[in-house]
């Protein structure tokens, strides 16, 4: 599970995002959409931890992996710093990824650097639209573009595409048998509201800290509802993705 990856690639995509693009033939044979790499991105004690990043491509022509990743802290700070022909130490494919309903009409409704997980899903899926939502500026709509039926942008200051919030777009979910949905919380819930209202089913990529990204550390517990019952799941290993009617958002 263990890799040390060569960067063939690590670029600005706008102002705090980056696509790293690493070569990881071993991880390429293994991975599925909505999977995840955990990194240590350097040797030195610090940063202690490594970073979950949702595997955003996977390229099996080459046996590379594209990972976009926002600059918020130390870590990926450090990670955006890092150049072309260097090695970056990764674990992965880990999670549970995404189950394709092929035979379907889908949508993906990402938000923020939610959107990264779900590119590699788009091109996997044959009937798939896409509603993407961003603060302002925006990236990868090109590529959902290329790959799926439709591809509608929401803005929050209303620079590109519409304004407002992502899910102020979907006027009729029912038109879909099958929504995924990756972003902030606040999406996620209304997201889930809206599909619960219309019983669509909906599946979404739940993100949360993570330390050891193996199970081990219990830092990144979601509160989940089977049947009658409340308990919680590791968000690393049981997840990171859901269906949606499991997952509690009020907790």
């Amino acid at each position: 599970m263990q890799h040390m990856c060569k960067i063939i690639d690590n670029r600005k995509l706008c102002s705090d995002i980056f696509e790293m693009r690493i070569e990881c033939p071993e991880i390429v044979r293994e991975a599925i959409p909505g999977q995840f790499l955990h990194i240590r991105v350097k040797k030195a004690v610090e940063p202690l931890l490594r970073r979950p990043i949702s595997i955003s491509r996977i390229h099996r022509d080459t046996g590379s992996i594209s990972l976009i990743y926002q600059c918020i802290g130390k870590g990926t700070i450090e990670m955006a710093a890092l150049k072309q022909g260097e090695y970056i130490d990764v674990m992965g494919p880990l999670g549970n990824g995404f189950s394709l309903f092929n035979e379907e009409r889908c949508a993906v409704i990402g938000g923020g650097i939610g959107i990264a997980p779900l590119l590699e899903l788009a091109c996997s899926l044959k009937n798939c639209d896409a509603y993407l939502g961003f603060r302002h500026d925006t990236f990868m709509v090109d590529e959902f573009a290329s790959v799926c039926k439709e591809t509608c942008i929401a803005t929050e200051d209303g620079s590109v595409g519409s304004k407002g919030y992502v899910t102020d777009m979907i006027k009729d979910i029912t038109k879909y048998d099958v929504i995924y949905a990756c972003g902030p919380k606040a999406m996620l819930k209304r997201v889930k509201e809206l599909c619960g209202e219309s019983h669509v089913k909906c599946f979404i990529s739940v993100e949360e800290r993570m330390g050891c990204g193996i199970g081990a550390c219990l830092v990144c517990a979601c509160k989940i509802k089977e049947g009658d019952t409340w308990h919680y799941k590791k968000v690393c290993t049981d997840g990171p993705v859901f269906a949606a009617e499991e997952v509690d958002f009020d907790d």
